[in-house]
């Protein structure tokens, strides 16, 4: 990990080493209703499901368990200037007093998938966050051939993440009392998948720590998705991994291919983006077409 700016950083480390996480306190709740019903626990931690609307320059509800907003079900506002390239950026918070929350979710451009995440920054010691995806449309499993690109394909795009937590929201009250400000990362990512196998691996390259006006706070480290299955319905759940030594997990990574042929992948993944530091926490989604379909990514060429 490469520093870029001392100060963030200090108050993000400090933060880390007197925070705990929801996750650490029992069983994560399973998605209940919704789109969410097929993602695994690990992945949708807190969050129980969304409602978005992608319209115009879009709506998004969420319903989390946690302390979000006074109704169950909080319709989060718009924040196009913390957008990341694929992905639209909400946010809430009630109070100044309260937590504040920040959610990117994307529709892809062929409208098969849906993803998103949503985190707070923390306030007491906790933060509540989670991942979500959904099919919303037809899916079917690629035709196996002989040729290249007929049975193993690449996947490539823009990833985007919350990075729980950054600076304090409101200096005005101590330290131990205020709510703090979940960050914004940028990622750039590529999965390759094979059906003739079942088999899926990929990572996320490129990552920075991007606070409120774009700037670099940090650089991360790569993360790998290690080789894990693929089940018959196109699904899969499987370990993230630091690129390179030491190794080891350091969370989990849900997805789903769509489209006809599965020309299109989709996920969220939940992780603990610093060594060392537990406290830490990023809830990040892709939302990715095929490499040889309409719209792939510049990564893509040549291949």
């Amino acid at each position: 990990m490469t520093i870029r700016h001392l100060a963030p950083l200090a108050l993000i480390l400090a933060f880390a080493a007197c925070s705990g996480n929801s996750l650490n306190n029992g069983t994560p709740p399973v998605p209940d209703d919704g789109g969410s019903t097929t993602v695994d626990a690990a992945v949708a931690v807190n969050l129980r499901a969304i409602s978005y609307n992608p319209s115009g320059e879009g709506t998004l509800s969420v319903d989390m368990d946690g302390l979000v907003a006074s109704p169950q079900v909080a319709a989060f506002v718009r924040r196009a200037d913390l957008d990341i390239a694929g992905y639209r950026a909400f946010s809430y918070q009630e109070t100044g007093l309260q937590r504040t929350h920040l959610a990117f979710v994307s529709n892809n451009e062929r409208g098969n998938l849906q993803a998103g995440a949503v985190a707070d920054g923390g306030q007491f010691n906790r933060h509540f966050g989670g991942g979500t995806y959904a099919r919303i449309d037809s899916f079917s499993r690629p035709s196996l051939g002989t040729g290249v690109e007929t049975g193993q394909f690449s996947y490539a795009g823009t990833y985007a993440g919350v990075f729980v937590s950054g600076d304090a929201t409101n200096p005005n009250l101590p330290a131990g009392l205020t709510p703090y400000q979940p960050l914004r990362v940028r990622g750039t990512a590529l999965i390759n998948a094979n059906f003739a196998n079942d088999l899926v691996n990929g990572g996320v390259s490129d990552r920075v720590v991007l606070d409120d006006m774009g700037n670099v706070v940090m650089d991360l480290r790569e993360i790998s998705f290690p080789v894990t299955e693929i089940d018959a319905d196109g699904r899969f759940v499987g370990d993230v991994e630091f690129f390179g030594p030491p190794g080891g997990r350091i969370g989990t990574v849900g997805g789903a291919f769509g489209g006809i042929g599965a020309t299109d992948i989709a996920g969220a993944l939940v992780i603990n983006p610093i060594e060392g530091e537990p406290g830490i926490w990023e809830y990040g989604t892709f939302n990715l077409p095929r490499c040889d379909t309409a719209g792939a990514a510049p990564l893509c060429l040549p291949r």
